[in-house]
């Protein structure tokens, strides 16, 4: 493999290159790697999998008033 990017690359920033959070050169970097290495591509493509079922069952609803719950606690442990 001839790209700047190796496997401990590739694999620390997997989640941040999966939510488009990288710069463009770092993201062609990773995504190179991935196109190039079928481990760190299986990885890759297992997170972004599981992502998605997390995303596709997240979208159920909440309990009327947990949200408000939630909320209430998070300003009394950040106050």
């Amino acid at each position: 493999m001839s790209h700047d990017c190796e496997c401990g690359d590739a694999q620390d920033q997997i989640y941040v290159y999966l939510d488009s959070e990288l710069d463009d050169a770092t993201a062609a970097s990773i995504k190179a790697h991935l196109d190039d290495c079928h481990p760190c591509y299986g990885s890759f493509d297992f997170e972004r999998r599981l992502k998605l079922v997390i995303r596709d069952h997240l979208s159920e609803m909440v309990p009327d008033g947990l949200e408000d719950k939630v909320r209430a606690l998070i300003r009394e442990q950040t106050s």
